[in-house]
């Protein structure tokens, strides 16, 4: 819903397309407008010379006699070609000296007297629009009317032409210039797709400085702004995992002496045959939640240097999640005999992009959970390889990297499998204590490096599977 209420962005490309495209339509629509009067006018002009021409050739066939009296002798067959024609149907009149009708079609109208003769006038004959020339002949002080008349077929269909000419041209012309602007707009948009493409391939680690060399200098002055946000950044990145570094030490170093204090402490209650039971079981819980303060305050410096902003890329390299699982199982073998749980391995070489310590603090992680949890005489097993991408018809899916931790335990109800991804959850009920940090550190990491977590039950429905699946294998 968020989305449908929200502004409507255009992108710049559209942007000056439209910009463009309302100017140059305006300028296709007055082209089209002068070019058809710039052409229409002379071809009136044209057949206005014929219509006068036709009046030249009635007037050499009229008598005047002495006694002023106006004589057709037009035959038969002059009419018939005066009147050929094979679109327009003409006409033509000549009126006498006092205006009798002489010859031709009575009741033709005439152009009115101007400057110019003969004359010119469009009007209506037989309900149909006819244009009309009209010559005024002298004759001692007597004025002769001979006019020639013809329907407006050609001038419209010519008329006609010439407009369907003119736009098809200017349309034409118009669509090669958008064609035009639409290529120069693309290709002087490159600079900025490419920077837009420079920055969508970064991921949340890397703070290096954008490359200036091909940016516009339009642009420039948000590159450089950009710039100097990364190096802020980088710089309060760099001072957290500093930061974190002083505080893990300044916290593990006395937690570790005050835990030591306290097994020395009990040592010699034993020794010197101090035998207050009270006491004893005071010392015995101081020493068990000074075990607990030390593991939350490692969880909390994993999770927070676990964050993006506390990773650079550089931190990245090529491991093998082979050996980072042999190594994981060792360092908790002594642990798992201690309570009678197999530790198992299952290991195939699978290689990803990732943080050597990132990756033992996850795997870490998912062995303690896993080894809290399954009770004595239980299995646990440690997993890693590369998982085959599914084949369909629409193509293959590619290979990806895995690595997993499975244990026979109670396992995790499945409407509580969405919420232990949250920091500080912990079951209702459980029986462990703990501070429900394990498994946000191990989304954490895993939203690091791009991964995905899935949580589900073990073999044949008993216990937990934690797989976390790389975006790709590493080779």
């Amino acid at each position: 819903m968020a989305n449908a209420s929200a502004p409507r962005v255009f992108s710049i490309r559209r942007r000056l397309l439209l910009l463009l495209s309302a100017p140059l339509a305006l300028l296709l629509a007055a082209g089209v407008l002068i070019d058809y009067l710039s052409t229409t006018t002379p071809l009136d002009a044209a057949y206005d010379q014929v219509l006068a021409s036709s009046i030249v050739a009635v007037a050499a066939h009229l008598d005047i006699g002495a006694d002023g009296k106006v004589r057709s002798e037009l035959s038969d067959q002059a009419i018939a070609v005066l009147r050929a024609d094979n679109h327009d149907e003409i006409y033509y009149l000549v009126l006498g000296t006092n205006g009798e009708f002489v010859a031709g079609d009575a009741g033709l109208p005439t152009a009115a007297a101007n400057r110019d003769n003969p004359s010119f006038a469009d009007a209506e004959y037989r309900g149909v629009p006819v244009r009309v020339a009209t010559y005024r002949l002298n004759n001692a002080g007597n004025t002769i009317l001979i006019s020639v008349a013809e329907t407006t077929n050609k001038r419209s269909g010519a008329a006609h032409d010439m407009l369907t000419f003119i736009v098809a041209s200017d349309v034409a012309q118009l669509l090669g210039t958008l064609l035009l602007v639409w290529v120069g707009v693309r290709v002087g948009l490159r600079p900025l797709l490419a920077l837009r493409d420079q920055i969508a391939r970064r991921s949340a680690r890397d703070l290096a400085a954008l490359d200036e060399a091909q940016v516009p200098s339009e642009v420039r002055p948000l590159t450089q702004a950009l710039n100097r946000l990364f190096a802020t950044v980088a710089e309060a990145a760099s001072a957290q995992h500093r930061f974190l570094a002083n505080a893990a030490h300044q916290l593990r170093t006395p937690l570790a002496g005050l835990q030591a204090q306290l097994e020395v402490l009990s040592s010699d209650f034993k020794q010197q045959g101090i035998a207050d039971p009270a006491l004893g079981a005071r010392v015995a819980r101081l020493h068990a939640g000074m075990q607990r303060l030390g593991h939350t305050a490692n969880q909390l410096l994993a999770l927070a240097r676990a964050e993006p902003s506390a990773n650079p890329a550089g931190d990245f390299r090529q491991l093998d999640l082979a050996d980072l699982a042999k190594d994981g199982v060792a360092a908790h073998f002594d642990r798992a005999l201690g309570v009678r749980i197999d530790l198992g391995l299952e290991a195939a070489p699978a290689r990803v992009q990732a943080s050597d310590w990132l990756l033992r603090e996850l795997l870490a992680n998912l062995i303690d959970n896993a080894l809290a949890y399954t009770p004595d005489g239980g299995n646990v097993t440690v997993r890693c390889g590369i998982e085959r991408g599914a084949r369909t018809a629409e193509g293959s899916a590619p290979d990806a990297a895995f690595l997993e931790v499975e244990d026979d335990g109670p396992g995790i109800p499945e409407a509580e499998r969405a919420r232990v991804f949250e920091r500080f959850y912990r079951i209702a009920g459980g029986e462990r204590e703990g501070n429900g940090l394990g498994l946000a550190i191990v989304e954490e990491i895993a939203r690091a490096h791009g991964a995905t977590v899935e949580l589900a039950a073990g073999a044949e429905g008993r216990g937990t599977r934690v797989r976390v699946t790389f975006a790709a294998s590493g080779g």
